[in-house]
């Protein structure tokens, strides 16, 4: 139970007003201690008890003092310092039966006495009082003052001793409520204890799950990525092949043609270096010339030559390609121009493309984009795996189109294809980490979830899907033409 300060409380008398407001203070400090606790502080209690001793009694001498200097009429003094008495005596009454032991009830009684007292004591002597002392300070006689005040003693005033009974029986009512309530609260504490002990529990049990979870996802992720990079090394290895071969089977060719040639220049060097040629040196260099055919030689070599540049042409290109696919000498934010990742992709993938589909290149101009041009490579390549996948068991001609286009807004890639479409419930689902619909080892359904982490997480973009059964599917990569990267999620 605590006492409560109100504005009605106030007697306009400054002084009294703080001090009142001391003896509140001093009550709802003692509260806790008095309201019934199982193993109460007596020490404690005692020291409190004597400051309000203290404390009362430099207030009633304030009061006194205050209807001294005004010359509040006497009758009405000796009233108010009899109350003063009274009180001073029930409580050195009640506070001798508490710290004696006598009675388990003797605290809460106290403090319904002290609560109830204090309340009545300010609504009734001490705002009596503060009117005698505004009248006299108007210029009221202090025997009028005492007329107009009325100051009836409790005995003369039954309405008055109805009011303390009836404050004190609520007091009574609101002490007991005020136990239930501790009660109550006990319990609560206990089970808030509980359950956030079972909430520390359970969130230990979620993040190590969590944890759990990561690690999984990391390790499934790296699996992906190595199982694209052999996937890629794969298709690079077989379009380097094919031009390193040819080259290799012309340089077998010019061996033999320099060594023809070697055996011509040999004879041919003998005869001249011969004071006398011999018919065998003749016949020699005449084998050497037939073997040569140097006819032939000539235009044959040049071929050959121009193949083989053109087959190292090619595997730089790839080379170069892998490199602006993958970014290795620019990691980080830059400025690009899309079309060029896109060929890039296009090309490194050639050999995965060029069995499964037709490819149809619609190139806008775009302006240069600040984004980190590796991830969205991968983007893409992710889109054109997944197309050609999806034109498997198709049993029609595979065509895929690759699109660009921009707007002052923004930019955008497009690749469709006319493979197996899906249905709106796989739709819907293709971006969560871990869905697939491929067999159990084909796939680890975090291509799609990567892609979308990329485009909206890390480039503030977004991916639009179209998709039919059986008609194809369309996915549209739509990034913010930002001035300066990287973008910031809100």
């Amino acid at each position: 139970m605590t006492f409560k300060w109100d504005k009605f409380y106030e007697t306009g008398v400054a002084v009294i007003d703080q001090q009142h407001l001391g003896l509140v203070t001093m009550i709802n400090d003692m509260a806790p201690h008095l309201a019934g606790n199982d193993k109460p502080d007596h020490a404690q209690i005692k020291v409190l008890l004597d400051q309000l001793f203290a404390y009362a009694a430099m207030h009633f001498k304030t009061e006194e003092g205050l209807m001294a200097s005004q010359g509040v009429d006497e009758r009405y003094s000796r009233h108010h310092n009899a109350v003063h008495e009274k009180f001073v005596d029930q409580l050195v009454e009640m506070r001798t039966a508490y710290l004696a032991g006598n009675g388990s009830n003797i605290g809460p009684t106290l403090l319904k006495f002290l609560t109830s007292w204090l309340t009545i004591h300010i609504l009734d002597e001490d705002q009596r009082l503060a009117r005698h002392l505004a009248l006299i300070s108007s210029g009221v006689s202090p025997q009028t003052a005492f007329s107009e005040v009325a100051a009836d003693t409790r005995a003369a005033d039954p309405a008055r001793a109805a009011l303390e009974s009836a404050l004190i029986d609520l007091y009574a009512v609101l002490d007991e409520r005020n136990k239930l309530l501790h009660t109550v609260n006990q319990d609560l504490i206990k089970a808030r204890d509980q359950l956030e002990l079972r909430v520390e529990e359970r969130t230990r049990d979620l993040s190590a799950a969590l944890e759990k979870t990561r690690l999984t996802q990391v390790q499934l992720l790296q699996s992906e990525k190595m199982a694209a990079v052999g996937q890629l090394a794969a298709g690079v290895a077989h379009e380097i092949n094919n031009p390193i071969g040819f080259v290799n089977s012309n340089l077998g060719s010019l061996k033999t043609y320099v060594a023809q040639m070697l055996e011509v220049i040999t004879a041919q060097e003998g005869i001249s270096a011969a004071p006398a040629p011999t018919n065998a040196d003749r016949l020699r260099l005449e084998r050497a010339l037939a073997a040569a055919d140097l006819d032939y030689l000539k235009t044959d070599i040049v071929e050959l030559l121009d193949e083989s540049l053109q087959g190292l042409g090619r595997v730089k290109k790839i080379v170069q390609d892998l490199k602006d696919f993958t970014n290795i000498d620019q990691a980080g934010w830059q400025d690009t121009n899309l079309n060029a990742g896109l060929e890039s992709t296009l090309n490194v993938l050639a050999a995965e493309l060029h069995d499964s589909a037709t490819i149809t290149r619609k190139f806008a101009q775009l302006p240069l984009l600040n984004c980190m041009p590796s991830q969205l490579n991968q983007v893409f390549m992710n889109l054109l795996r997944n197309a050609v996948q999806s034109l498997e068991g198709s049993g029609r001609s595979g065509q895929i189109e690759v699109a660009t286009g921009c707007s002052n807004e923004e930019v955008w890639v497009r690749i469709s294809d006319n493979g197996c479409g899906m249905p709106n419930a796989v739709r819907a689902r293709i971006f969560e980490p871990f869905y697939t619909t491929k067999p159990v080892g084909k796939g680890t359904g975090l291509g799609l979830s990567t892609a979308f982490d990329v485009v909206e997480k890390k480039h503030g973009g977004h991916i639009e899907v179209e998709s039919t059964v059986d008609q194809g599917s369309s996915f549209r990569v739509v990034l913010p033409r930002l001035a300066h990267g990287p973008f910031t999620a809100a």
